[in-house]
């Protein structure tokens, strides 16, 4: 799934030269799926009916879990995370946590500072493992693609994610079909009898992969 980097628009700020200011606030806190403030999570605020081309607008809580964004006016969709602790990118919310709407805060000259407190879900599965070249044993860099089983428009890839070891955050009590591919080898194709070639993970749960690549048969040559 790829996401427009977004940039913030001067468009923004046409309703509001009047009063001359063009910024407001959003704070609140962050905390994980027990109710305890999380300490260096990355609040993103990404700026909503506009596609633009910079970085998502984000910043760190501190010690107490609390944020604070100073943010020209417009709307925004906010999300937190922090992958280290289990809770993934928020870059990438819809894959993790799939359609259901995340908390948004419209900032003008009338509601200049908003306060959203967020609660993260369940922790991800954790996929780790190597992918080497099944011949020579060579480690290889691959690309990989996930997508939901219950809605295949849901889906993530890149080849940044499966590189020759790797460790990936994936959503949890969601089955998923995985795929890993390179030129010049046989795709690779997550297989399980149990969850009928799906990827099942628990919050926390972890898994380790082995990913041994076939390199390719050459193409038949027509007589």
């Amino acid at each position: 799934m790829v996401y427009d980097e977004l940039l913030l628009s001067s468009v923004l700020m046409l309703a509001v030269a009047s009063y001359g200011q063009t910024t407001g606030v959003i704070e609140g806190t962050v905390k994980d799926g027990s109710g305890v403030p999380l300490v260096s999570a990355t609040v993103y605020a990404r700026p909503q009916g506009v596609v633009l081309r910079a970085i998502v607008p984000h910043s760190s809580t501190d010690a107490q879990g609390r944020y604070s964004l100073q943010l020209p006016f417009g709307r925004y969709s906010l999300a937190a995370g922090k992958p280290e602790k289990g809770y993934p990118d928020a870059l990438y919310a819809t894959f993790y946590y799939g359609s259901k709407k995340r908390p948004e805060v419209v900032l003008s000259a009338r509601n200049n500072k908003a306060t959203v407190n967020l609660r993260l879900g369940k922790k991800a599965g954790i996929l780790v493992g190597t992918v080497t070249d099944a011949s020579t044993g060579k480690p290889v860099n691959a690309n990989v693609e996930f997508r939901w089983i219950s809605d295949p428009t849901i889906a993530i890839s890149g080849s940044g994610l499966a590189n020759a070891q790797f460790r990936i955050l994936i959503p949890s009590a969601t089955p998923l079909s995985m795929v890993v591919s390179q030129t010049g080898y046989e795709n690779w194709v997550y297989l399980s009898k149990t969850q009928r070639g799906a990827i099942v993970l628990g919050p926390g749960e972890a898994m380790s992969l082995d990913i041994r690549l076939k390199p390719a048969r050459p193409a038949a040559l027509s007589p």
